[in-house]
């Protein structure tokens, strides 16, 4: 049973902190549910197509519609697309409401064709003869310059504005994976079998998402209805429009972008329909009625409350007539500003008099010989019972460019802060990133936002390192029960390996000279510890065996996970694309106040443990050390693959397993087995698709492992004194834009100081 106390305790601060701020007011949501993975979540979309009856709204961060990645039924591979339920659903006169984006980088660089797909979509809704049912957008950013890096990096579909799945998976092939993480796996998607796909699968991918009901489903579709609005308004469309004949043939001849000079047809229709707006609140309304035989009618106006975005017409006033006994509860639907909250009152005008109704407080109004009442209910929710309540705030991060809000957003950012700090016996930390500013004073560390005098520079700003390591500390000084359990990935894609190594390698640095500074007597690993997920399988003859492949997991969760109590699950990183506002946008849901928290922790470990109940919440950390540990001794045992160290045993001879040559084409620092190219991919880190594994032939038998857990350590790449030189000459890790590159007709440069990756 979760701490009921403890937790409303907890819940109240939370509330409390989240009601001073914009957006949207938390909400009740006791219907919340963990999708682990890609299965679960695809076979779950797929239900909620299925059941659709008027709506479906898709905000996606890159998806493949023609890719079978769902099921049709249970256990069996894949056999549908995307394409077959959007066109299923508008066969049925259901409105599908996508909203992509472009920027200036994302076909000619990135190669998200995005415009290439929607186009193939519109045509075969056009044969159908149901393209009034099928709405597409490319939201290119509000302002009259475009983004160049920056984009709407949001994961969040709503159906009927009742049920809402939010977090870190597109609709796209490696996404399909199970919490197993299995190679090969039939069920998942299939490929020809090369040197990228061994074993036929692509690379193993580690995510999640949370599912949401009620109003906090309904605020998620708000945020598409917004966008949409906003992005019509804005000079960013009307930049697009008329730029098209021009890019269509720059896009053709330079970038050679897929399907750069088709006609593009739906883009004709991005804003001719909207998504109508939603509800701000409902109006509890009666007239005592004092005399049977007589029945009076009142005029009522209802004054909507003008919550919308700026640059968009005042929302439209509602009028209604009420009779003598009758009572009604009203719908008053308009478009929500993303960075504003619903009103605690409105305003009623009843035959020439005004009286305003206020949050789950009764107006009362005589009107002759008759009693009109009146309750205001923001969002359409009854008071909750704090105490009792499960909580949901769908939280946002963004700008003017992706979410027309009239300043920078940052609640994701809050979300993470305030959690942290009220932090009381545990923390747990997923996530894809571990890009953060923190105080470090080691040779390595230190100077990092200091390019001409750091080892291991850093251009990051957001402060979540900091206040997890000053948390640490307070718990070391004062001898707390407390503990941070990190799980990041073993490996990443270019963009982010530097940056993310870097982080984890100097925090962990950082801890461990916070206790020899201070001459602590406890150890700094029972406070905190980094862990990754892997896997070791037997290989088949036919795939490189027979022998047992080991192989990272990609982790790309987004979630914090505090004492229980709170949790965070979305799409934002720990970086500052993320974090900071002004670069990217992003959705998540904060929960507290119930059992949820705890659900999502257990749902997620239960998987990475190999089973439930091997996680003590009374002492998180020290169970997944257990388990981490002993994974690690049965890989060393059966494979001679030794982690923390990050080592292997051949013939005898041990040395690093991962290692940075080919990187330059230079001369490495140690000798290692695999190149930095194999290393990554192997690591779980390779591009969209590229998956490999670590084979040892001699190791017949694979490890008998408990889940996917291992121990973490900087030991395993040993960053500084491999990547001292590489960060300064290599784009592989350093990723600063130059603006002398960047200024061109994309618009102007970013600043040199302005990592981009970050």
């Amino acid at each position: 049973m979760w701490a009921g106390s403890a937790v409303a305790r907890h819940g109240i601060v939370l509330l409390l902190l989240f009601l001073g701020g914009r957006g949207f007011s938390p909400v009740p949501c006791n219907e919340t549910q963990t999708l682990d993975c890609g299965m679960s979540v695809f076979r779950e979309v797929y239900k909620l197509f299925h059941m659709a009856q008027e709506e479906v709204t898709i905000m996606p961060f890159y998806l493949r519609p023609s890719l079978k990645i769902f099921s049709s039924k249970d256990g069996q591979p894949p056999d549908v697309t995307l394409s077959d339920l959007i066109l299923q659903a508008i066969q049925r006169k259901v409105h599908v409401w996508i909203l992509g984006w472009d920027n200036a980088a994302s076909e000619k660089f990135l190669n998200y064709n995005q415009d290439h797909e929607y186009e193939m979509l519109f045509e075969e809704a056009k044969k159908l003869g149901a393209t009034a049912y099928l709405h597409l957008m490319l939201d290119t950013g509000r302002e009259l310059v475009a983004s160049v890096f920056y984009l709407p990096h949001i994961k969040s579909y709503a159906f009927d504005r009742k049920v809402a799945v939010v977090g870190g998976i597109d609709f796209v092939e490696n996404r399909l994976d199970t919490p197993a993480h299995i190679r090969p796996n039939p069920l998942l998607v299939r490929t020809a079998q090369d040197a990228r796909h061994p074993t036929m699968n692509e690379k193993p991918w580690q995510d999640v998402m949370i599912k949401v009901t009620g109003p906090a489903a309904r605020q998620v579709a708000m945020i598409l209805i917004e966008r949409w609005w906003t992005y019509c308004a804005s000079q960013g469309f009307a930049r697009t429009q008329a730029m098209r004949p021009i890019n269509a043939v720059l896009d053709s001849t330079l970038w050679h972008v897929k399907g750069a000079m088709s006609i593009s047809e739906w883009k004709e229709f991005q804003c001719e329909e909207r998504p109508a707006p939603a509800i701000l609140g409902l109006v509890d309304i009666r007239v005592t009625q004092q005399t049977q035989n007589i029945t009076t009618n009142y005029s009522i106006i209802i004054d909507t409350p003008a919550v919308q975005s700026v640059g968009l017409d005042s929302n439209i006033h509602k009028n209604l007539l009420l009779q003598s006994g009758e009572h009604r509860l009203v719908n008053v639907t308009g478009l929500h500003a993303l960075d504003t909250n619903v009103p605690k009152h409105i305003d009623l005008e009843i035959d020439g008099r005004t009286v305003t109704a206020t949050w789950n407080d009764t107006v009362h109004l005589k009107l002759g010989n008759e009693t009109l009442t009146a309750k205001w209910l923001p969002e359409g929710v009854w008071e909750p019972d704090t105490k009792e309540t499960q909580m949901c705030k769908v939280t946002i991060s963004g700008s003017k460019m992706w979410m027309g809000t009239s300043g920078v957003v940052t609640e994701s950012y809050d979300a993470y802060l305030n959690s942290i700090r009220n932090a009381k016996r545990f923390i747990f930390i997923e996530n894809q990133y571990f890009s953060t500013d923190f105080p470090s004073s080691s040779p390595e560390c230190q100077h990092m936002h200091d390019r001409t005098r750091a080892v291991l520079y850093s251009g990051a700003k957001n402060r979540v390192g900091e206040v997890l390591l000053d948390r640490i500390k307070r718990a070391a000084y004062s001898k707390e029960k407390f503990t941070v359990s990190v799980i990041l990935p073993l490996g990443t894609e270019p963009g982010s390996f530097y940056p993310n190594l870097r982080g984890a390698y100097c925090f962990e640095e950082s801890v461990e000279e916070l206790w020899k500074s201070s001459n602590l007597e406890s150890d700094w690993r029972d406070y905190f510890s980094i862990f990754f997920l892997a896997n070791a399988v037997p290989v088949p003859e036919d795939m490189g065996g027979p022998g047992s492949g080991f192989y990272g997991i990609f982790t790309h969760t987004k979630s914090i996970v505090v004492d229980d109590e709170v949790a965070y699950v979305g799409s934002a990183n720990i970086n500052d694309r993320s974090l900071l506002g002004d670069r990217d946008a992003e959705v998540g849901v904060t929960v507290w106040n119930g059992p949820y928290p705890r659900q999502f922790r257990e749902t997620l470990l239960e998987g990475h443990l190999g089973g439930s109940g091997k996680a003590n919440a009374s002492d998180l950390l020290a169970s997944l050390h257990k388990v981490a540990n002993e994974n690690a001794a049965e890989l060393k045992r059966t494979m001679r693959i030794s982690f923390p160290e990050g080592t292997v045993t051949r013939n005898n001879v041990t040395r690093m397993l991962f290692g940075m040559e080919a990187l330059l084409n230079g001369a490495p620092n140690q000798v290692a087995e695999l190149n930095f190219q194999r290393s990554r991919v192997i690591a779980g880190g390779g591009g969209l698709d590229h998956f490999d594994w670590y084979v040892v032939p001699e190791a017949i038998s694979p490890p008998k492992l408990q889940g996917l857990l291992f121990p973490w350590s900087r030991r395993i790449w040993g960053l500084p004194k491999m990547t001292h030189i590489a960060q300064i000459f290599s784009g592989e890790f350093n990723y600063m834009e130059r603006p002398l590159e960047s200024e061109s007709w994309l618009g102007p440069p970013v600043p040199a100081d302005q990592p981009m990756f970050l």
